[in-house]
């Protein structure tokens, strides 16, 4: 009798697979090969499922960005504060090297700006609106609230969370000996306290 396979599951393995070989190879130097030898199954087994390596890309990117976002939601689930909200989604973007979908994450997100896929890089905007949309709704409430008080305008406030998101987290891609994800929250941390103090 012959074996019935989940397509769907085997779609997210393949995406398991991807995560982690662009966390081994890089998301520039990635290739089929290197997706089926992660995955331990032929090119002709990937060919199945996917047309190209930009097909693969798009959906390990589409994935990860879910379960990324998916931890945010959960870590914040149970908490009232929205300055302690906005702290723990800048945090739960942070390459961890115990969660392969996390520097795939952004690995992909920096490697993909140069795509030269438009559905590839409007995937990305389109996840990245998603993320902006997030820390806008903690950045806003956290004002109403009173809890952040040296800026009052969302916008402002969103530009520099996001600048200093990429930063860190380039750093910790192109240095994690130095730049842990220790480390790179207790950046954020002090980030989001600089904007809980009045301005005098």
């Amino acid at each position: 009798m012959p074996k019935v396979v989940n397509h769907d599951e085997r779609r997210v393995e393949i995406a398991h697979a991807t995560w982690a070989a662009v966390q081994s190879v890089g998301i520039d130097n990635l290739t089929l090969r290197d997706i089926t030898l992660e995955a331990n199954f032929t090119t002709g087994v990937l060919s199945h499922y996917f047309r190209d390596k930009n097909s693969v890309l798009r959906f390990s990117f589409t994935i990860a960005s879910k379960k990324i976002f998916e931890r945010i939601l959960d870590a914040n689930k149970t908490i009232e504060s929205n300055i302690i909200c906005l702290r723990n989604a800048m945090t739960e973007v942070l390459p961890d090297p115990s969660k392969t979908e996390s520097i795939a994450f952004v690995s992909m997100c920096f490697g993909i700006r140069n795509s030269n896929d438009p559905l590839l890089v409007e995937e990305y905007k389109t996840n990245k609106d998603e993320y902006r949309d997030i820390l806008k709704k903690y950045i806003a409430n956290a004002i109403k609230t009173g809890e952040i008080t040296r800026f009052t305008k969302t916008e402002d406030i969103l530009d520099l969370i996001l600048s200093v998101v990429d930063g860190v987290c380039i750093a910790s891609l192109l240095n994690p000996e130095d730049y842990t994800k220790k480390r790179c929250a207790r950046i954020i941390e002090s980030m989001i306290d600089r904007l809980k103090c009045s301005s005098n």
